[in-house]
């Protein structure tokens, strides 16, 4: 590949001009921007990632503390769940809803209460659900997995969200300096049309 079709070599020698370089200012100034704009999103890669290694570290400490306050117990419904209904569109069944359920807790008391059954569940059926330490149905506390894919999830969007925005920003200004330019040069245009009519 020959130095005068790589892009980079391009954008170097309109940056840096050598000595008869045909390179206008708004050229080196768009090279510089392009310049500046890669050396912010290269700057932006480790403060993403350490916003989602800060997250991970959050995270990992409400994992640990959530699974030391829950625990997974055996309910058995006292009644039906919800029927199976179709979307006629989707063809697939809907969310579960609460439905009545006794369980043990690991002191061996008893207790009744609502968890939420899938639909199609009958009563007599088991489910498990995560209690807190009162006892009470509780969301399962965040895994070690959904920790990671959190915080990977959210470094990486920073960082994608910031190549966007320098993107567009870039964009914006090429379309400046575009038209700077044609009206640069429909001005020197007319000058010498205007220097040929009265010669």
């Amino acid at each position: 590949m020959s130095t005068s079709s790589n892009p980079i070599a391009r954008m170097w020698r309109t940056v840096l001009p050598r000595r008869g370089s045909v390179a206008r200012g708004s050229d080196r100034f768009q090279a510089g921007l392009l310049v500046f704009a890669v050396l912010l999103a290269l700057a932006a890669l480790p403060v993403a990632a350490s916003i989602g290694s800060e997250t991970y570290a959050r995270q990992q400490g409400e994992s640990a503390q959530q699974l030391s306050e829950r625990t997974q117990v055996t309910a058995t419904l006292l009644a039906d769940g919800p029927d199976i209904t179709v979307n006629s569109r989707a063809g697939v069944v809907g969310n579960g809803r609460p439905t009545d359920a006794t369980w043990l807790l690991p002191d061996g008391t008893r207790r009744v209460g609502q968890v939420v059954a899938d639909q199609g569940k009958l009563k007599g059926e088991t489910l498990t659900v995560w209690v807190d330490r009162a006892g009470s149905p509780v969301d399962p506390p965040l895994s070690s997995a959904g920790v990671v894919i959190d915080a990977v999830v959210l470094g990486l969007g920073l960082w994608l969200g910031s190549l966007a925005l320098l993107a567009l920003c870039y964009r914006l200004a090429v379309f400046s300096l575009d038209r700077f330019r044609f009206a640069q040069w429909q001005q020197e245009w007319f000058h010498e049309q205007d220097r040929k009519t009265h010669s």
